[in-house]
């Protein structure tokens, strides 16, 4: 039956949605007319409207009702009208006319009972009972007894919704009387009875119910107990224009973006608490000492650029130059403990002197050996051959070099600027490639050195004159540490 009820329901619904007296519109004033029926000593009239000598007998009411929940109504019901009825052939043989009529004023309080919960279903048939009272008045010379009885009403009823505050109502309304002898007949059978056939329309109305009072009822609010003065939505949820989860008036951090964590103000998280929001911090679990020295990435900041963030760095201000060449402190390294920061030391490995880039001091015969080898070095005329002339020195080149293992040697090949300079510089390159291949002959490994011809390009004296060309003609050595660079 329930199903069969929701189906008749929702096929209504879908001709009109009616809500008429609910929980938004609590009260409802119905306006009717009917009939009303006699059933006693004298006749028996109810549903008797097709019946043989039928006298009809009307009334005007007027009806309030209070919405109490989605089953129950209760309601307080008046009218004024006539009762009567033609005598009983039975009682009056002889008799044809409505010998028996009343002024009658009508009240009773009752409780209705309503079948269908769906406020969308157009037809909420009900019943109710309760308690009642008339009063009867004779009319002109017609038979009865003026006085009152209690009543005991039941009934059926149903409501046609039109509207959302409208609805078209019948209502049946039996009333079983505490009294007998209004119609002048007290046989001691049953009391008398009346039955009210009532049609009118029915007015809903009344401020619907709004407990936290932010606008929506209580049967849309969403969000119940919402603080006053709160904007909401049409659910009657405070208002979060940038969805995240905190409402404006609670959030701290309007214009949050989409899909940022955030705390319970509203704000995005910041894990590592450096000021710079989880989503924005792309070096997130930074130590709570580097606060305050942060860029706006959330990483540590280092302003020397030596590789060690400031809140570390002991030792600010290291040069650009040093990076790379600076302990955990962020301060510069001296590995050979010369005094002379590697960065800047040609030897870090090896003790030196800041004239020499932080390498070892050549030693003075070094110095004149290479002096002596300047122009010692002979070489047939026009070629790369070393004259037997030139071992002597080149052997004592080869001594020094195994003598001193952390010495590096460049050699650098000269000439002066008669003939073609493309061959001259071809010529210096092969000539000091041959006092490498000599030394390398001899002992010293070919990765301690490194050779190079320059041509005419670096003349130390000059070509006009036979002394200047036979200085410019020359084969250079230079002692180099850690790695042999070029001039």
């Amino acid at each position: 039956m329930k199903r069969i009820t929701s189906l008749a329901c929702a096929a209504l619904a879908s001709l009109s949605i009616a809500s008429a007296q609910n929980e938004s519109n609590p009260w409802a004033i119905g306006v009717y007319g009917g009939l009303t029926e006699y059933e006693g000593e004298l006749a028996s009239d109810m549903f008797g409207i097709l019946g043989k000598g039928y006298t009809f007998h009307g009334h005007g009411g007027l009806q309030v009702s209070r919405f109490l929940n989605e089953r129950w109504d209760v309601s307080l019901f008046g009218a004024y009208g006539r009762i009567g009825a033609k005598f009983n052939k039975a009682v009056a043989p002889l008799s044809n006319g409505p010998v028996y009529k009343q002024n009658e004023i009508y009240a009773d309080l009752t409780a209705a009972f309503k079948f269908v919960k769906n406020e969308k279903c157009k037809f909420h048939p009900f019943a109710f009972a309760g308690v009642g009272y008339r009063n009867l008045s004779t009319v002109d010379d017609f038979i009865g007894v003026d006085g009152g009885d209690l009543v005991i009403p039941a009934g059926l009823g149903c409501d046609l919704r039109l509207t959302e505050r409208v609805a078209l109502s019948y209502i049946c309304r039996y009333g079983f009387t505490l009294g007998d002898d209004k119609d002048t007949r007290d046989c001691g059978k049953a009391n008398d009875q009346q039955m009210m056939h009532s049609l009118g329309v029915k007015f809903a109305f009344g401020a619907p119910k709004d407990s936290d009072k932010d606008g929506v009822e209580d049967k849309l609010d969403q969000c119940p107990n919402t603080p006053a003065g709160v904007a909401v939505d049409a659910n009657g949820c405070p208002l979060d224009d940038d969805k995240d989860g905190v409402p404006n008036y609670l959030d701290k951090c309007p214009g949050t973006p989409a899909g940022v964590q955030v705390d319970t103000l509203g704000c995005p998280i910041d894990s590592d608490g450096d000021g710079v929001a989880d989503y924005l911090d792309q070096c997130p679990n930074t130590p709570a000492e580097a606060k305050g020295m942060i860029d706006e990435k959330g990483c540590p900041i280092d302003s020397d650029g030596d590789g060690v963030a400031d809140y570390l760095d002991q030792c600010p201000g290291t040069p650009a130059a040093a990076k790379g060449f600076v302990d955990e402190k962020g301060c510069p390294i001296d590995t050979d403990g010369d005094g002379i920061y590697d960065y800047e030391d040609a030897c870090p490995n090896e003790k030196g002197v800041k004239e020499n880039n932080g390498c070892p001091e050549v030693k003075e015969a070094v110095k004149q050996l290479f002096k002596k080898a300047l122009n010692g070095i002979q070489f047939e005329t026009g070629k790369a051959t070393i004259k037997k002339s030139s071992y002597k020195i080149l052997d004592d080149v080869v001594t020094v070099m195994n003598e001193n293992p952390t010495y590096k040697l460049f050699i650098g090949g000269h000439t002066d600027n008669v003939g073609n300079a493309d061959k001259n510089l071809k010529l210096s390159d092969d000539r000091a490639a041959a006092v490498k291949a000599y030394l390398v002959n001899h002992g010293v490994d070919e990765s301690r050195m490194k050779s190079k011809g320059f041509g005419q390009e670096k003349p130390v004296a000059d070509n006009k004159t036979a002394k200047g060309r036979a200085e410019n003609r020359r084969v250079e050595f230079r002692v180099v540490f850690e790695k042999v660079v070029e001039e």
